[in-house]
């Protein structure tokens, strides 16, 4: 009965924080962005910390890697922490550039042998829905971020939503090694 317990408990906890960073990003989108590249910048720079470290102790195969790869990610981090306006904007257009490259791939998918006529309707239709979608990133950056936290704050909610709901389902059962 004690692991049915802490198996709701932590469903709902984690549930419960899903939803709320959910509503944090669609009722302050900028507070929610600001709050990922500061953590992201906190943890580049304290992973940069111990993977140098570790190189220099000698307790990783590829000593002199680990310290330049360390160094990388304090560099890294202190970028993310110093410009983050930069931060959002060249994430943006990551992402941007592989919603293009990936919707034309899924064009020239579309005109490609071996898929029934719906697969290749679904195929030309999201490849150029990712196309355009990817441009009017590049246009307007500033609504490009805005649209991408709110989709992740629906993400958020919906995923906190199907995890307190997979709380109250029986856990997994044990089988015996």
């Amino acid at each position: 009965m004690g692991s049915r317990v802490g198996w709701l408990v932590l469903s709902l906890i984690t549930g419960i924080i899903m939803i709320a960073l959910g509503i944090i990003f669609l009722a302050r989108p900028g507070l929610g962005l600001a709050t990922v590249i500061l953590w992201f910048g906190i943890l580049a720079i304290a992973h940069g910390i111990v993977l140098v470290l570790a190189g220099l102790a000698g307790r990783r195969e590829s000593r002199g890697w680990a310290v330049v790869e360390g160094l990388f990610a304090i560099v890294a981090g202190v970028v993310v922490l110093a410009w983050p306006g930069l931060s959002a904007l060249t994430a943006l257009y990551i992402v941007a550039t592989w919603m293009i490259v990936s919707g034309v791939v899924d064009v020239i998918g579309a005109f490609g042998g071996g898929q029934s006529s719906g697969q290749r309707l679904w195929l030309l239709l999201t490849g150029l829905v990712a196309v355009v979608v990817g441009i009017v990133f590049f246009i307007h950056p500033a609504g490009g971020v805005l649209a991408m936290l709110w989709l992740v704050g629906i993400y958020l909610v919906a995923l906190g939503v199907l995890r307190i709901l997979y709380g109250f389902a029986p856990p997994p059962e044990r089988r015996p090694a």
